[in-house]
């Protein structure tokens, strides 16, 4: 198995990220590997704003929305201590854009949660196994308690 030295902990800011968030702090310090954390915006209207746009965390904007999303993004960052050139805001379809990022900035492990769907639910595709599908490196799912 080869070293990561980059690990890139991906959240969707449901109830379970804490839970991800842990293990990939953890992993992270048991491989001495740098820490990365990012959120997709893809369930709030981001008009004038083509998909793959990093949106700048350090800038305030007159959008109520987009500051929420920020604000949790820091404080969980913050509560992992993860440094503030370590975490990413991007718009976009979350598979497509996960795995685009991971690629530019040289990630060498995604850590993603997962349901574990299955029937309907696996076909229709999730954020985990679009990611899977896409990435170029590896990928790390971590199943989500029930």
């Amino acid at each position: 198995m080869s070293q990561y030295k980059n690990i890139l902990l991906t959240i969707d800011f449901s109830e379970h990220d804490g839970f991800v968030a842990d293990k990939a702090r953890d992993l992270a310090k048991q491989l001495n590997a740098e820490l990365s954390i990012l959120h997709i915006l893809d369930d709030i209207p981001m008009p004038d704003t083509p998909y793959g746009t990093v949106i700048p965390l350090n800038e305030d904007s007159s959008y109520p929305m987009l500051e929420a999303e920020k604000t949790q993004l820091k404080q969980l960052a913050d509560k992992l201590a993860i440094a503030s050139t370590d975490r990413w805001l991007i718009w976009g379809e979350p598979k497509q854009e996960i795995a685009l990022f991971a690629e530019r900035e040289k990630i060498d492990l995604i850590i993603v949660g997962s349901h574990g769907r299955h029937g309907l639910a696996l076909l229709l595709g999730s954020t985990a196994n679009g990611v899977l599908h896409h990435a170029k490196c590896d990928v790390l799912a971590i199943r989500l308690p029930d």
